[in-house]
């Protein structure tokens, strides 16, 4: 039995790429395809990436878990817009910093028009069928490859990143650097710093060999810095999605040249956002009962 075409988790897991990095390219080569054809290349990009962020960090919190598919199907634009203010109300709930440092993803969300928001809910069925939900449950699939910032990669176009002087450092070629980062001699507790982070594909791959060496990443402090808004936002969601715990500091600015100022600037950022959150427990108003998303009440480690 299907749903707008689209079948049951069960069956979308056993259809899915059997290597994450396969999955994480299908899934962004599905969203950018979609995106290329009914809104027209790379404009909108915050939302393009931002509703995929969104979608993610709703995914049930392990491989086997529920299907909320079912919840998101039926949704027309409106209603998904309203489930995805929900879902970073959820982000707030649990870490309004790092929801502060993802704001260039959402932001939109508190003036969205009718051209913002036109054809997301047919957007978010071709993730869903892409099998996002159930990449994202997956830890090991999950830090396989960054899906949030191969979607940037091919939403930006090569001249865009020549001016800027951007470059996305493959998946291969990280997973042999994070073996190098992470060696025998660092300790519970020990900081690591990317001051040029990009999405944060390097944390990845680090926190990628931890795991299999039998380390939980969340044991360690992390500190993820670039220069672009949208790559430091995304590096706040994939700070989620790879489990990197709770001692996350995400940064824009510049690390090398000014970075006193920065860890002041990050320091008076954390503590508004936690006054704020004190203060507006909910970031965003919604008018339906959003879905349960499953790390409301208990965070992922």
């Amino acid at each position: 039995m299907t749903l707008y075409g689209i079948p049951p988790a069960g069956m979308r897991r056993a259809m899915a790429p059997e290597s994450g990095r396969d999955h994480a390219h299908a899934i962004a080569d599905a969203a950018h395809a979609w995106w290329t054809a009914n809104r027209g290349g790379s404009s909108d990009r915050a939302i393009a990436v931002g509703t995929l962020a969104a979608l993610a960090l709703s995914a049930p919190s392990r491989a086997e878990g529920p299907d909320y598919g079912p919840l998101l199907l039926p949704l027309d634009d409106e209603q998904l817009v309203d489930t995805l203010r929900a879902s970073w109300n959820t982000f707030w709930t649990y870490d309004p910093d790092l929801t502060e440092a993802a704001r260039p993803l959402h932001d939109w969300l508190s003036h969205t028009t009718d051209s913002a928001i036109r054809g997301l809910a047919d957007y978010a069925r071709v993730l869903v069928r892409a099998g996002l939900l159930e990449y994202c449950s997956d830890v090991t699939r999950a830090e396989s490859d960054d899906v949030l910032g191969l979607l940037i990669t091919r939403m930006r176009s090569y001249s865009a990143r020549q001016s800027t002087g951007e470059f996305f450092t493959p998946a291969v070629a990280t997973n042999l650097m994070g073996d190098v980062l992470f060696s025998a001699d660092r300790r519970p507790g020990d900081l690591f710093l990317e001051p040029a982070a990009g999405t944060g594909t390097m944390a990845r791959s680090t926190a990628a060999t931890m795991r299999f060496c039998g380390t939980d990443p969340a044991a360690y402090r992390w500190w993820l810095n670039d220069l672009d808004r949208v790559n430091a936002a995304c590096c706040a969601v994939n700070a989620q999605l790879w489990r990197l715990g709770r001692r996350v500091t995400v940064s824009c600015g510049d690390a090398l040249n000014h970075p006193r100022l920065l860890e002041e600037a990050v320091r008076e950022r954390a503590e508004r956002a936690s006054a704020e959150q004190k203060a507006r427990p909910v970031l965003y108003p919604t008018t339906s009962r959003p879905p349960f998303w499953p790390w409301q009440s208990v965070p992922p480690s």
